[in-house]
C-alpha cells in the first residue's frame, strides 16, 4: 500500500520530542481509535501487528492495484470540511 500512496507510518515521540516511544502504551492505542474514526486501516495485521502502519486502501487488494484500480477515497475529514464549507455558503 505504501508503494501506491495509500499507507503512511508513523511515530510517536515523548512529550519532549526527543525520543521515539515503541512500547505499546495508551498513545499507540488512542492513535488507532482516532484514524479508524477517520476511516483509516490501522497496522492490526492477522498475522501481526504493525503499530505505525495507517492506510486507506477503498477495499482494494495489492493485486487489484497492480491490475491498475484505484480507490475512490473520502475520508471522514474530508466529508467533514465539505460539510462545513456548504453551511457557511448557505448559510
Amino acid at each position: 500500500m505504501h508503494n501506491y500512496g495509500l499507507a503512511v507510518d508513523f511515530i510517536i515521540v515523548s512529550d519532549d520530542g526527543k525520543l521515539a516511544l515503541w512500547t505499546e502504551a495508551e498513545k499507540w492505542t488512542r492513535v488507532p481509535a482516532m484514524a479508524k474514526s477517520l476511516v483509516f486501516d490501522w497496522g492490526d495485521f492477522e498475522s501481526f501487528r504493525d503499530f505505525p502502519h495507517l492506510g486507506m486502501s477503498g477495499g482494494l487488494s495489492t493485486r487489484d492495484l497492480q491490475k491498475g484500480w484505484r480507490p475512490n477515497l473520502i475520508s471522514r475529514v474530508a466529508s467533514a470540511i465539505s460539510e462545513n464549507e456548504a453551511e457557511r455558503e448557505n448559510g
